[in-house]
């Protein structure tokens, strides 16, 4: 697991300004029965409808009554009639900002909608609820928005729910402006998604998924893969998605990709890596080896980067992070150390990462130290991560895994 993205991404959370301590960032007991009989209503959706888009070879079914809305540009836009007032609006985008970012755009983009729906102002907007989830091996973001709309006796409240996630080639996002009908909002938001993992193919030999949680609150997962070339190197693809409260009505979002190469012995041979935070580029960087030196270029808030590392020796690469751990939990030595960069921590540096052994302690058998921050995780023989935790004062991080596939070493 490429630990970097995900312990070094925390730095949004900085941000986070008051607690909570379940998924429902709003306590439900304080609305009026009203509200709570609107928002327990579901249903079961039972029949399903084709979609076809040629770009992404999708030709399969999703559950509901599927139209196509509008097409071009790299959006593909759904109705899906469930049978309930509000249809569900689900996109498809070639070209997007990241699960994170784009769910959020959509999201503000539909309450500019309900705003022409009820020929009413927005008055109020309130995080009501985030989640994260997985459908089948792909990760999901999850995030209700309560809204207001008019003033005094003319105000109406609704809730607009909404779904994404990142496919091999595309992204997904459903809306569903209607209170109540979770189950089966979810169930159709995940058909959708399975329409387009159908026709991906798998030539990954590894593959895993992990929900971050940051003082108890699902807010970000991180997704990675591992492909053999034909050239027999690693290609490395890690992707992470963060939407942090800031306060009760605002959120920051923060989307990343790495793409990188390892040799078999675990060392980087290259590697590119961009961050998209609140719809804006953050940093992109390239690190290539030449002329006996590390070189990194790229531009960090819209300055140009272009550094050579201190460090000259070899760098470790996220496969070869997987090597160290099955090699210490399968030997008798009780730590190791070693270099790696990552771009969210500091571009122009490589960074030390020391790994311990830790007995008797249930949750968790190895230690990871970057610097001033630590990390507790359990895992297994084979270097595969179930769980850890890493506290810093007030803040505290978990990571949990929620799906993986095969084996992350050769």
């Amino acid at each position: 697991m490429k630990l970097g993205s995900i312990v070094t991404s925390l730095s949004l959370s900085s941000l986070l300004a008051f607690n909570a301590s379940a998924v429902e960032l709003v306590n439900l007991n304080d609305f009026p029965d009203w509200f709570k009989e609107a928002m327990a209503r579901d249903s079961k959706v039972t029949n399903s409808s084709p979609i076809e888009i040629e770009e992404f070879q999708v030709n399969s079914s999703v559950l509901g009554q599927a139209t196509l809305q509008e097409a071009g540009e790299g959006t593909w836009y759904y109705t899906i009639d469930i049978g309930t007032d509000a249809p569900v609006e689900c996109y498809a985008f070639s070209e997007f900002d990241g699960p994170a970012n784009s769910l959020y755009s959509i999201a503000e983009y539909s309450l500019t909608g309900v705003e022409a729906l009820n020929e009413k102002t927005l008055s109020g907007q309130f995080n009501y609820a985030m989640d994260v989830g997985v459908v089948d091996a792909t990760p999901y973001l999850s995030l209700d928005t309560l809204y207001t709309v008019g003033e005094n006796d003319e105000k109406v409240s609704g809730l607009l729910k909404g779904l994404s996630a990142e496919t091999d080639n595309s992204l997904q996002v459903c809306i569903h402006n209607e209170m109540g009908y979770q189950g089966a909002f979810v169930a159709v938001f995940k058909s959708f998604v399975r329409a387009f993992t159908a026709a991906q193919p798998t030539p990954e030999f590894y593959r895993s998924t992990y929900q971050v949680l940051i003082n108890d609150i699902p807010m970000g997962f991180t997704r990675e893969k591992y492909i053999k070339d034909s050239e027999g190197d690693v290609q490395i693809e890690v992707g992470t998605a963060f939407m942090i409260p800031v306060d009760e009505t605002s959120i920051a979002r923060s989307d990343s990709v790495s793409i990188s190469w390892s040799s078999p012995d675990g060392s980087l041979i290259n590697g590119s890596e961009y961050t998209i935070e609140n719809s804006t580029m953050a940093s992109s960087f390239d690190i290539s080896y030449v002329e006996d030196a590390w070189q990194v270029k790229g531009e960090l808030q819209g300055k140009p980067v272009e550094v050579e590392l201190a460090h000259k020796d070899w760098l470790i690469s996220s496969y070869g992070s997987y090597l160290e751990s099955v090699n210490l939990l399968n030997s008798e030595s009780d730590s190791g150390a070693f270099y790696m960069w990552t771009a969210d921590a500091d571009p122009t540096a490589a960074i030390e990462i020391v790994i311990s052994e830790v007995a008797d302690n249930p949750n968790g058998n190895l230690k990871i130290d970057m610097g001033p921050l630590v990390m507790t995780v359990l895992s297994d023989k084979k270097g595969i991560i179930s769980k850890g935790i890493m506290q810093q004062g007030g803040l505290k991080m978990d990571i949990e895994l929620m799906h993986s596939n095969g084996n992350p070493t050769l």
